[in-house]
């Protein structure tokens, strides 16, 4: 037998070896994986406005909205985000959708915490709170030109027009039926 015979010998060989490696990886994919239940989503992942059909500019004031038109009007740290309209009183505000935990408005954005925040409201009473969950950047509002951090676990009253800064870079402007907090710190 010479060289270029033991040469093609040996390349056939690993040529075999390669295939049943593949099919052995093949089979280990099927085998031990367990099939994952598909979860459709009931709800949008992120609200999102088409495309030009938000004309509000972030410096927007608007001091009465109307009930049923409340928001969040993003001012920074979700790219491509104008506003998110707030779905309900009561609801969570995390990084994920998850209607099964409450999380209605998801912020898609790496200093949000799964469940960051809850926000709690009654439209007929013009009152609206936001309770930080001790998530692991905090919840900031900003009073007076400066963000206060709020205490994990302890409501906050927030009214209409005023910024609230989920983790490190989302700020967003809130559209509430009620007075702004100038209006209240005046009387």
């Amino acid at each position: 037998m010479d060289f270029t015979q033991l040469m093609w010998i040996v390349i056939v060989i690993l040529l075999v070896m390669a295939i049943l490696q593949i099919f052995y990886l093949f089979w280990l994919g099927i085998t031990t994986r367990e099939p994952k239940p598909v979860q459709q989503p009931s709800g949008p992942i992120m609200p999102t406005t088409p495309a030009g059909m938000n004309t509000i500019p972030p410096n927007y004031q608007n001091p009465t909205p109307r009930i049923g038109s409340s928001r969040m009007i993003v001012l920074g740290g979700l790219p491509g985000q104008k506003e998110i309209p707030i779905p309900g009183n009561n609801f969570g505000i995390g990084r994920f959708y998850s209607p099964e935990s409450n999380i209605l408005v998801a912020m898609d954005e790496k200093s949000v915490s799964r469940r960051h925040a809850i926000f709690m409201g009654d439209e007929a009473l013009g009152e609206f709170y936001l309770t930080d969950t001790n998530s692991s950047y905090g919840t900031a509002v900003r009073k007076d030109n400066n963000f206060e951090v709020l205490t994990p676990g302890q409501r906050e009253r927030i009214y209409n027009e005023d910024v609230v800064q989920f983790g490190n870079n989302v700020t967003v402007r809130f559209v509430l039926p009620s007075a702004t907090r100038a209006a209240v710190t005046r009387m």
